[in-house]
């Protein structure tokens, strides 16, 4: 099979990219720059990289018989709304229309759970009401629409993801919680004493996304993604301090929003998702941060 992955340069996509070659298929990974993720891809044997934008993928070698679209623009210093709208919206309906003139039948679309803006209930699932997403939430909400709407010509997956995890990890809650925990710092957190598993693992991920694109389906689903199972924050944070061989300090601070855990139970069930348990997951973790900060001394 010949799979078109975006964002080879990233974090996610990189993991993905790799997990598709392993299995066998023929892997084109399209990125912007260079970085230690894609180098982790060099010499890969089923992987060729092209660097390129979203906006041209009418110019890419296709036809692809899937699509795992990984590239997405976040907030960050520098960031605005316009670019994550022209990365995020005006990219993926150019990767869209030329995913339908290659008549690829699968799409697996990297989502995001900031698409549900305002959280008010203890439990988010695919029938969580969406309220007042930022505009990065808004561009990964659109993202989702655009693939919807053609659903009937082109299959379509959206993995809705929490923060993601695994070596390399960056910019999200735990990957800041480990920085700070390794430099000896206090750690300011929420909800100290309610239950948490808003994490996955990229390794976890990219096996789902591959076990959907080697599958046939039609129509589009959308599907929430988090770990297994429950501890509380401070017993994740304690864990994940006692992983990277460092004190735990916690401070817990009061927050205005509600504390709220993931149901991964629709990917589960309809697709075959097997998350690490949240425990698991966190020893995991620790265990690659110290790899990742070795390799790169």
């Amino acid at each position: 099979m010949k799979i078109l992955v975006t964002g080879a340069s990233g974090f996610a996509g990189s993991v993905a990219a790799r997990e598709f070659a392993l299995a066998g298929h023929a892997v084109s990974g399209l990125y912007r720059s260079r970085t230690r993720f894609l180098a982790t891809l060099d010499g890969v044997e089923n992987v060729t990289l092209a660097c390129g934008d979203l906006a041209a993928a009418a110019d890419l070698p296709g036809p692809f018989d899937a699509v795992v679209h990984t590239a997405a623009t976040s907030p960050a210093p520098g960031v605005d709304t316009q670019t994550m709208v022209h990365d995020n919206v005006v990219g993926t309906r150019a990767l869209i229309e030329a995913a339908l003139r290659w008549g690829t039948r699968a799409f697996v679309l990297y989502s995001s759970l900031s698409l549900y803006g305002v959280v008010a209930t203890p439990v988010v699932d695919e029938t969580t009401p969406m309220i007042d997403a930022d505009a990065y939430g808004a561009t990964k909400l659109l993202g989702e629409l655009m693939l919807k709407d053609t659903a009937d010509r082109l299959p379509g997956l959206a993995l809705r993801l929490p923060g993601v995890v695994g070596p390399g990890a960056h910019r999200n809650w735990l990957s800041s919680v480990a920085a700070k925990l390794t430099r000896g710092d206090t750690v300011d957190a929420f909800h100290l004493d309610r239950p948490f598993n808003n994490a996955a693992h990229v390794a976890d991920i990219s096996a789902l996304a591959r076990r959907a694109i080697e599958r046939s389906w039609s129509g589009f689903d959308a599907v929430v993604l988090g770990a297994r199972g429950a501890v509380t924050v401070r017993e994740a944070l304690t864990r994940l301090a006692a992983g990277l061989g460092v004190p735990a300090r916690l401070e817990g601070i009061s927050s205005p929003k509600a504390s709220f855990i993931l149901s991964s139970e629709r990917a589960i069930a309809r697709w075959g998702y097997d998350p690490m348990e949240i425990g698991a997951l966190i020893d995991r973790y620790a265990g690659e941060v110290r790899a990742w900060s070795s390799a790169a001394a």
